[in-house]
């Protein structure tokens, strides 16, 4: 078959590859970015399903308009400023995840050739969504806070990307937050250079210790926000959204027409009464505790199993924690033996658009209870020990 170019490129899915040892019964599997499957609220959802079938149940099985359900934007408008103004219905779309918010940008934005800034490492969905439009990838050095403006600023005076991807919050992989003042530099370093910023927050509800910093979008101009549901509420609703200017919207809505028209109507109208029910908030309570317990149960678990052999960052919220092992040089090479004694983590170097040989993995402890969690860094001690 003649298939495009990138795809010949990209190689073999190692996900796809991870997803299917996963089904072994026996696998304990860091690998995923999953939530917690017992704490999905099933039952409420349910009614909010029931009830849309119950008041709302033809027009919810009608088409729908390709920005969203209006009642649904005005509600995430109603949560959001941008550059601390209100925003508007006109500054919301709704995509089916934010997965498909990266893509219609990619789309939107990107001809062959043009280069997206992304973060040292980045987010595997962002490199393969950005991959998918011939793009080139260019990292910006990073810190325990993430993007240095500095170096940022050095990047911009020799090349012009069409924006600047990243993950303030809970990064993905590493687990990193950016502190305020270093949003509001990176922000000054953007405008002075008219840089577009894409701002990707799937995790900044799930905050273990310290303060909220603001949003990206609500400090400054020339921001676009992705938000999602899947992390907070269910990942199989695939409710996610897009806040910018609206001229960004229209021609995200634009792409959108030709990728599905609209997201699930029926399934954004039962999200919506979800909300309206006012459940939400102590539902990312119950998670917060919950992740934070299990996030203490790995970071026990690696000190008790692999001591002085990695140097971890120990996230302050979200799903994942970030580790390298000292004495090796490649985690790929222990992929087939971590298989072998039933335990899966994700090689740092797929995090890395440039491909390059390192020891790191991220270790995923939403989806674990504590005790497999222990179980499974056993696992994963005696594979790369040997």
């Amino acid at each position: 078959m003649q298939y495009a170019s990138w795809m010949e490129e990209s190689g073999e899915s190692f996900i796809g590859e991870m997803l299917k040892a996963a089904q072994n019964p026996s696998m304990i599997s860091f690998a995923g970015g999953l939530p917690a499957l017992e704490l999905f609220p099933d039952h409420a959802l349910q009614r909010s399903f029931q009830r849309v079938f119950e008041e709302q149940g033809k027009s919810a099985l009608q088409y729908a308009q390709t920005a969203g359900h209006p009642p649904l934007r005005q509600w995430l408008a109603q949560q959001h400023k941008h550059n601390g103004k209100p925003v508007t219905i006109e500054e919301i779309a709704v995509t089916t995840g934010s997965q498909q918010g990266l893509s219609l940008l990619a789309q939107t934005f990107l001809d062959p050739g043009d280069v997206v800034f992304v973060e040292t490492p980045t987010y595997i969905g962002a490199i393969q969504a950005f991959q998918s439009f011939r793009a080139q990838m260019m990292m910006i050095p990073c810190d325990e806070q993430g993007v240095i403006p500095e170096e940022l600023e050095k990047k911009l005076k020799l090349v012009t990307p069409k924006f600047l991807y990243l993950i303030p919050n809970y990064q993905n992989p590493s687990g990193k937050v950016m502190g305020l003042e270093r949003r509001i530099e990176l922000l000054r370093v953007a405008k002075a250079h008219d840089l577009l910023v894409v701002e990707d927050n799937p995790y900044g509800e799930l905050r273990f210790e310290g303060e909220k910093s603001p949003n990206l979008i609500e400090l400054g101009d020339n921001v676009i926000y992705l938000g999602t549901f899947s992390k907070v509420l269910s990942p199989g609703l695939r409710v996610g959204y897009v806040v910018a200017d609206p001229d960004i919207i229209n021609h995200l809505c634009q792409t959108k027409e030709g990728v599905d028209l609209h997201s699930n109507n029926l399934t954004q109208r039962a999200v919506l009464e979800f909300l309206n029910e006012g459940l939400l908030p102590g539902h990312i309570q119950n998670l917060r505790t919950v992740y934070k317990e299990r996030r203490n149960a790995m970071v026990r678990a690696v000190e008790k199993y692999l001591g002085n052999e990695v140097e971890m960052i120990i996230p302050s919220g979200g799903l994942f924690l970030w580790a390298r092992f000292k004495k090796i040089t490649n985690s790929f090479d222990y992929v087939q033996e971590t298989i072998r004694q039933n335990v899966l983590y994700v090689p740092g170097a797929l995090f890395y658009p440039d491909g390059r040989v390192t020891s790191e993995v991220r270790l995923n402890y939403s989806c674990s209870t504590p005790e497999i969690i222990d179980e499974g860094i056993q696992r994963l001690a005696r594979a790369i020990k040997g």
